[in-house]
């Protein structure tokens, strides 16, 4: 049988543990680079552009090469910080 004052406790610590993970967000960062470390991106935990950096040399190069360069640099930050935060996850929720 279903206690529900026990599931009452234990949704509580869930949302505390979910609130902590929200906090955690906010302040974890997290780089992702392109064509060597010529372009760099960080984003945050709530998978906002925090940073672009382009290397000045780059910018004789065509547009397009630029914006594929950029979007990869994106991509891997994003990817970075997916990783890092399903890591927080699975510490907070013991997965």
């Amino acid at each position: 049988m279903i206690n529900p004052l026990e599931m009452m406790k234990n949704l509580e610590s869930l949302r505390e543990k979910a609130e902590e993970v929200k906090k955690k967000a906010a302040t974890t960062r997290a780089t992702g680079y392109a064509m060597g470390n010529m372009i760099e991106v960080v984003v945050t935990g709530e998978f906002k552009v925090e940073s672009v950096k382009i290397d000045p040399s780059l910018l004789t190069q065509d547009v397009a090469m630029l914006e594929v360069l950029l979007a990869s640099a994106t991509n891997n930050a994003l990817d970075n910080v997916k990783a890092l935060m399903s890591q927080d996850l699975g510490n907070q929720f013991g997965l």
